[in-house]
């Protein structure tokens, strides 16, 4: 039998589960050879931390959406695309034109779509693996209002999605692993009264900040002086303080360095950036003090909602992005917040994203069933 290509059989490998990889390489040397060579092993490695731009595209007879990712650390000495990479590719076709689809959500690599009458895809943009959250049934899909939040449930492995319904005044989570169309409904109390918690948060589709997953807790930024907490084991909310803000509404939370960081874009030159030291305390301390994205601030949002195209995250590394496709900077807050790139000629003519994205080779069970037959969706990985 003929023998393939080390580089064909490298080219199968990436596409197999890193357990099995592992397994078979600790029992077949040209396995350990071609998995452990430089190109391979920069293959399988998760991308960076990186947000969401998404770009149209000429087609017919609808435009195309590409969702891109670009690092947190991008340098526009390489035209702002470095490490920049396509997540995927679809259709763009108007909401009332059906199927349609529409990002909601970011969560450990997996990012939530959703098409209309009660569905949601999941799509992890590394393994090319599709999934779907159990349809909803009519009743429920006419009663849910909006999507607050998509989130992974560690204990379960769940990925979970958190609904409210004003008219029952009521919450719903859907979950991959429910197996049936119904969703969860969470016992009602007076502290997670849908018609008070949704004064202080935002759906994932009119959200001009997503919430951040940390210590077990979703956060939103605060609209007021307060960050609204989910448990997502316990599920229940709670509320702690927000950064010392003057313009709460244009605070944007994010994770950095396994703290909740704030940037508040509240000034015309200046953003400040806040890192919540003590959790349990509320503690918030200003770290920096870092020059606005926008050049004598041009393209600063003017409102409130100009606040949904705003980017905000870190990598773990000391490097933050902030800003929208008016202007984008990096900051190494290793070394005093200084710039150490500007990205904004490829983005230009491009829609920066709230949400971040952190690659994942993890395969969840979820991703085991193939999706439906009928899946309304044509995409491309291109």
């Amino acid at each position: 039998m003929e023998r393939l290509p080390e580089d064909t059989v490298a080219a199968i490998l990436l596409r197999l589960p890193s357990k099995s990889v592992l397994r078979a390489g600790a029992a077949c040397k040209a396995w350990r050879r071609i998995t452990t060579a430089p190109h391979f092993v920069a293959a399988r490695a998760p991308p960076p931390a990186s947000i969401i731009v998404c770009t149209d595209l000429d087609g017919s007879p609808w435009p195309h959406l590409a969702l891109d990712a670009v690092p947190v650390s991008s340098s526009d000495s390489e035209d702002g695309a470095a490490g920049r990479r396509r997540l995927v590719r679809y259709p763009n076709t108007p909401l009332h034109i059906k199927p349609h689809c529409l990002l909601l959500a970011s969560c450990e690599g997996v990012l939530l779509f959703a098409t209309g009458a009660g569905c949601y895809l999941l799509c992890n943009p590394v393994t090319r693996r599709w999934a779907e959250m159990p349809r909803l049934a009519g009743e429920y899909s006419k009663e849910i209002d909006f999507e607050y939040a998509f989130y992974h449930h560690r204990p379960s492995g769940e990925f979970r999605l958190l609904c409210c319904s004003l008219r029952r005044r009521a919450w719903f989570v859907v979950s991959t692993g429910a197996g049936a169309a119904e969703p969860r409904i969470l016992k009602a109390n007076a502290a997670n009264d849908p018609g008070l918690i949704t004064q202080f948060i935002d759906s994932l589709f009119m959200a001009t900040a997503v919430p951040v997953a940390l210590h077990g807790n979703l956060h939103w930024p605060p609209r007021w002086t307060t960050i609204m907490v989910f448990d997502m084991v316990s599920e229940t909310f709670s509320q702690m303080p927000g950064p010392p803000s003057g313009t709460p509404k244009r605070v944007k939370l994010f994770e950095m360095g396994g703290l909740l960081a704030a940037a508040d874009f509240g000034e015309k030159e200046l953003v400040d950036l806040w890192v919540l030291e003590d959790y349990a305390a509320g503690l918030w301390v200003r770290r920096h003090w870092v020059a606005s994205p926008w050049d004598h601030g041009k393209g600063r949002p003017r409102n409130h909602s100009g606040m949904q195209s705003v980017a905000a995250a870190g990598d773990g590394k000391g490097n933050v992005i902030l800003g929208n496709n008016k202007g984008l900077a990096v900051y190494d807050v290793r070394e005093t917040a200084a710039v150490r790139s500007v990205v904004d000629s490829v983005l230009r003519r491009e829609l920066v994203s709230n949400h971040v994205f952190k690659g994942s080779m993890v395969e969840h069970a979820c991703f085991a069933t193939p999706p439906s037959a009928d899946l309304p969706f044509i995409h491309s990985w291109s």
